[in-house]
């Protein structure tokens, strides 16, 4: 019953990440991107900052310096997905954004040498197969939205990696806290820079936007990860959230209009196979291996 819970919450976590594509999507009509991810963050990290500051410990030595680190690539990866939001579909930077999950082995390989298995490159090309058929860029020429998301993919499989590295050696809360204002500094910074703040008028609807995206999407998934994901194994918790792909297609295409053609459709389909395809096989290889 207890993993059933987490599970359960870690499949409402997935819901939430899905909702997000079609937000960022409406929204990035109206916001800039960098000023979109800096009042975001901001949200959740007043929310994080005031309910859990007696929990921080900044005494150990090497903790700010791997916090700021992970906020830079959480910077990097939100950056790149929203900024690509401005010029692709949202269910394509669902879908694109899904690939995550494979590079994940390689960039564990590039950072702790562990060996690189024969699934995950069979998964890896049925994925990049599929990936072909939905931005199609034979027919279409290649999509720079498409080619900005794919950056995202790096950086958070990276961040997976290091996350895995140092809430093994540092206190949680205090890494989480890091990370959130190094993503405000670094998004705001950017923002201020590059952007107009004067465009944003905080509408109804902006307000709305912020507030799923900063309480709901970054705080509330922030907690339940964190404290969820122990309760099961990390190849259950990567199938649990591989439905935030079909998910956000699913909301993108009842809310927001979006279409797919036939080869899309397929090809949709196909990158969430290799995904399955890898974890399942896995899984069922660890099973074995225990029986």
């Amino acid at each position: 019953m207890k993993r059933f819970k987490a599970e359960l919450l870690l499949f409402l976590t997935a819901t939430i990440w899905a909702g997000t594509f079609p937000v960022v999507k409406v929204s990035m009509e109206t916001i800039p991107p960098f000023y979109f991810v800096a009042i975001r963050f901001l949200i959740g990290a007043l929310l994080f900052t005031a309910i859990f500051f007696r929990k921080l410990n900044f005494s150990v030595k090497g903790i700010i310096k791997a916090g700021i680190l992970l906020g830079l690539f959480q910077f990097a990866g939100f950056a790149t997905q929203t900024i690509g939001m401005i010029y692709t579909t949202a269910s394509n930077s669902a879908l694109i954004t899904g690939i995550t999950i494979l590079l994940i082995p390689f960039a564990q390989y590039s950072i702790t040498k562990k060996k690189v298995h024969a699934e995950n490159w069979i998964g890896i090309l049925i994925v990049f197969a599929g990936l072909y058929l939905l931005t199609q860029p034979n027919a279409n020429g290649l999509n720079k939205g498409d080619l900005i998301t794919l950056i995202c993919t790096f950086c958070w499989a990276f961040y997976i990696i290091y996350v895995d590295v140092y809430t093994n050696k540092y206190n949680v809360y205090t890494l989480i806290f890091l990370q959130l204002w190094c993503v405000v500094i670094s998004a705001g910074g950017m923002g201020f820079i590059l952007e107009d703040f004067s465009v944003i008028t905080f509408s109804q609807n902006q307000l709305l936007s912020f507030l799923y995206m900063g309480v709901m999407a970054t705080f509330v998934t922030t907690i339940l990860l964190n404290r969820y994901q122990k309760e099961t194994t990390p190849i259950r918790a990567s199938i649990i959230y591989t439905w935030e792909q079909p998910a956000a297609v699913l909301l993108s295409v009842l809310f927001i209009n979006e279409h797919f053609s036939a080869w899309q459709f397929i090809g949709g389909g196909l990158m969430i196979a290799g995904i399955l395809f890898t974890e399942m096989y896995e899984y069922f290889k660890k099973q074995n291996i225990q029986n």
